[in-house]
């Protein structure tokens, strides 16, 4: 299982290859690329740039197996969501020369699903919405994470399952984001059993139940024992990929590589874990 991270609290301060430098000495094996900072989805950097970095991070031992596309994905603006779409595809096409093997999409939620037949009509956009990225995610050979997101018909795993098995296709997966998970109401350790198998990618971060803090497991509520049981027990071992970085927000900047390392130090024991429940 490797231990991955996203780039936010390190990417403006010290540059992109700075910041392999140090997830590769703070002890983590994986980068989780965040696509959705805008340097990352427009036109700024050349296929010879992204294939340079994932040479470069390869030297240091670090791969880029997840990324993150832009969003919100859509809007209440036909004009702007189709400009979002672009974008999202150009997050793609940068991912694959990162060799990302996934890009995490959020699902659309441009208007609120739980008003009288809103659900039908965002469940049949979403349809529509992913089912346009497929050829693309094929013609790159690269997988579409669709995460459990707050507000949209994806924040219940009865929701993300009905969606994952309409799209019917096998470049479809799910990013379980834990954190989300516990401020929507869901039970997270229920939320990790009942979509078993399915994860194929993780955002780890924890919370205190209200407010969507991403912070540090153990810096918040949720239960982690019950959590890292459950993933043991659907046999989960693709990435424990953080989505932690308000964590460092207080941290000065000269002092986040250290602040890292104790990251790392945490989600290894978190991954350990799951391989002492596995067995």
């Amino acid at each position: 299982m490797n231990l991955s991270a996203n780039i936010i609290r390190f990417n403006n301060e010290f540059g992109i290859k700075k910041t392999i430098d140090i997830f590769s000495e703070a002890g983590f094996e994986a980068i989780d690329f965040n696509a959705d900072l805008q340097e990352y989805y427009n036109d700024s950097h050349d296929e010879a740039f992204y294939k340079d970095l994932r040479e470069y991070a390869n030297d240091k031992g670090i791969k880029f197996i997840q990324t993150h596309a832009p969003f919100p994905s859509s809007y209440d603006t036909k004009e702007i969501s189709d400009r979002r779409f672009e974008e999202i595809v150009r997050g793609m096409r940068h991912s694959s020369w990162l060799g990302a093997e996934m890009i995490v999409v959020h699902p659309c939620k441009h208007i609120d699903y739980t008003v009288g037949n809103n659900r039908e009509i965002m469940m049949e956009y979403n349809l529509d919405f992913y089912k346009r990225l497929i050829p693309y995610a094929k013609e790159l050979g690269i997988k579409i994470a669709i995460e459990n997101i707050g507000g949209s018909i994806t924040e219940t795993p009865e929701g993300l399952l009905e969606l994952i098995d309409a799209l019917d296709d096998d470049v479809f997966t799910i990013c379980y984001d834990i954190g989300h998970a516990q401020i929507r109401g869901q039970n997270p350790v229920e939320m990790i059993k009942k979509l078993g198998k399915r994860i194929g990618c993780t955002h780890i971060h924890d919370n205190d139940g209200v407010h969507d803090t991403h912070t540090l497991p153990y810096y918040g509520v949720i239960d982690w024992e019950g959590a890292t049981k459950a993933f043991a027990e659907v046999g989960y071992d693709g990435n424990f990929s953080y989505e932690a970085s308000m964590f460092l927000d207080k941290i000065p900047v000269d002092f986040r590589p250290e602040g890292l390392k104790y990251m790392a130090r945490v989600g290894r024991y978190l991954i350990d874990k799951i391989e002492k429940f596995r067995g």
